[in-house]
C-alpha cells in the first residue's frame, strides 16, 4: 500500500479554528484513503523546526511531537511515496529532498491561492510566504490548482511551470439539516418568524472585507429592526474585533459573534439564514459561498472574478460604491424583497449542486496520480 503524507498548517481536529485550507486537506485525505492510499497528515504552522508538530495517523489517532526533528526520527521522508504540501513551510527540507534522484517521494504542491496576485493587488502579504510559495512551485514535481480562476492566474504569473499543473477543483462537504438543533439555535438567539437572518463566515481581517461589513452594518441594523446577523470567524486584526464588540453592545440580541463553529454546526446556522454575505477582497474559490448556497441562502457577494459562476444567481456590490451599487444598497434590496431572495437562493443552490454533481475528488485524484 502506497503512503502519502499531507502537510497543512491547519486541520479540523478537536475544537480549534480551521479554515478552508484545513477543510480541503480533510476532504483530500478522505478521498485518497478511499482510493487505497495510507494517508498521514502532518500539521505545522511554523517555519522553524524547533516548534511542536502534530501527526494524524491513518487510524485517526493523533501524535504530538516536541519538534520537527522528533517527527523525522520516527517518520523519514523516504518512507512515503508522495508528499503533498498544502502550505509554504519546510522549503529547505524539500529542496534537500529533491536532490535525491532515486527512491525519494514525489513532491506535490497543492496551493490554495496565488500570493503574488494578492501582493500585486495591494494586500499585506508577508514576503516570506510569497517567496516560499515561489520556491515550492519551483521544487514541486507536480502542482495542484484549486480552481479554473487560479489556474488562469498561475499561467499568467508562472507560465514556465505550466506543464506541472493540474486542476483539481475544490469541493464541498455537506451536512443535512438537524431540525431539533435548528429549533434550539432559533430559541437560543431569539429568532422570530418574521426576522431576517444574515450570516458572514470569514476571518476578521481587511483582505476578507471585514472592515466593509463592520463599517456598514450599523446603518442597516438601524433601518431594519427585524434583521439579525451572525459573524463567524477568527480574529486576525484586533481593531476590527473591538469595533465589532462595540456594535454588538449597541445592538444586543441582533449581532452575534463566534470565533469558530464545527462544520456540522455551521451548516445548521446556514439553514436558518436567509442571506449569506461575502465581502472578501480576494478569493480563489470560497467554500462557504457554495456551502451557504446549498443551504438556500441568497448570496450577497463582492464583485470578484472568481464569483462569475454565480452570475444572475446572486446580488453583487461594488466597493467602493459606484452608481448606487454599494454594499448597503444591495444588502437592503435583499432584506426588503423576499421574492428576490427566494429566486436567487434557488438559482445559487442549483449552481452549487451542479458543482457537487460533477466534482468527485476520488476520480480527480485517481486521474491525477496516473500522471505523477
Amino acid at each position: 500500500m502506497k503512503k502519502i503524507l499531507l502537510i497543512s498548517f491547519e486541520y479540523p481536529i478537536g475544537k480549534t479554528y480551521c479554515g478552508g485550507v484545513g477543510q480541503i486537506a480533510k476532504l483530500s485525505r478522505k478521498a485518497l484513503t478511499s482510493l487505497g492510499y495510507e494517508v498521514y497528515v502532518l500539521i505545522s504552522s511554523e517555519f522553524h523546526k524547533k516548534y511542536p508538530v502534530k501527526l494524524l495517523l491513518p487510524d485517526d489517532s493523533l501524535l504530538r511531537y516536541s519538534n520537527f526533528w522528533a517527527f523525522q526520527n520516527q517518520y523519514d521522508w523516504h518512507g512515503f511515496n508522495y508528499v503533498i504540501q498544502h502550505f509554504v513551510n519546510l522549503t529547505k527540507e524539500f529542496k534537500k529532498l529533491k536532490k535525491h534522484k532515486k527512491d525519494r517521494p514525489k513532491i506535490i504542491y497543492h496551493f490554495h491561492s496565488i500570493l503574488r496576485r494578492e501582493k500585486d493587488s495591494g494586500f499585506e502579504t508577508l514576503n516570506h510566504f510569497l517567496f516560499n510559495q515561489e520556491k515550492m512551485i519551483d521544487i514541486a514535481d507536480k502542482i495542484i490548482c484549486p480552481s479554473r480562476y487560479e489556474y488562469e492566474n498561475f499561467m499568467r504569473y508562472f507560465p514556465n511551470f505550466g506543464e506541472k499543473v493540474s486542476i483539481i477543483e475544490n469541493t464541498v462537504e455537506t451536512f443535512a439539516p438537524q431540525q431539533e438543533r435548528i429549533k434550539n439555535i432559533k430559541f437560543q438567539h431569539g429568532i422570530e418568524r418574521n426576522d431576517i437572518v444574515s450570516i458572514y463566515v470569514g476571518r476578521l481581517e481587511k483582505i476578507k472585507g471585514a472592515e466593509i461589513l463592520i463599517q456598514n452594518i450599523p446603518k442597516v441594523l438601524n433601518r431594519h429592526k427585524n434583521l439579525k446577523i451572525f459573524i463567524i470567524g477568527k480574529t486576525l486584526e484586533r481593531n476590527l474585533y473591538w469595533r465589532l464588540m462595540k456594535i454588538r453592545k449597541r445592538f444586543p440580541h441582533r449581532v452575534y459573534y463566534m470565533r469558530y463553529l464545527e462544520k456540522e454546526i455551521l451548516f445548521q446556522y446556514f439553514y436558518i439564514s436567509h442571506i449569506y454575505i461575502n465581502t472578501s477582497l480576494s478569493e480563489s474559490f470560497s467554500l462557504t459561498t457554495y456551502e451557504s448556497a446549498l443551504c438556500n441562502n441568497a448570496l450577497l457577494l463582492n464583485s470578484l472574478p472568481v464569483f462569475e459562476k454565480f452570475k444572475n444567481a446572486a446580488l453583487f456590490f461594488s466597493h467602493p460604491d459606484t452608481n448606487g451599487n454599494g454594499f448597503i444598497s444591495k444588502y437592503e434590496t435583499l432584506i426588503r424583497n423576499r421574492g428576490l431572495r427566494n429566486e436567487l437562493s434557488h438559482k445559487a443552490s442549483r449552481i452549487a449542486k451542479n458543482l457537487l454533481f460533477r466534482n468527485h475528488l476520488e476520480k480527480s485524484f485517481s486521474d491525477f496520480f496516473k500522471t505523477v
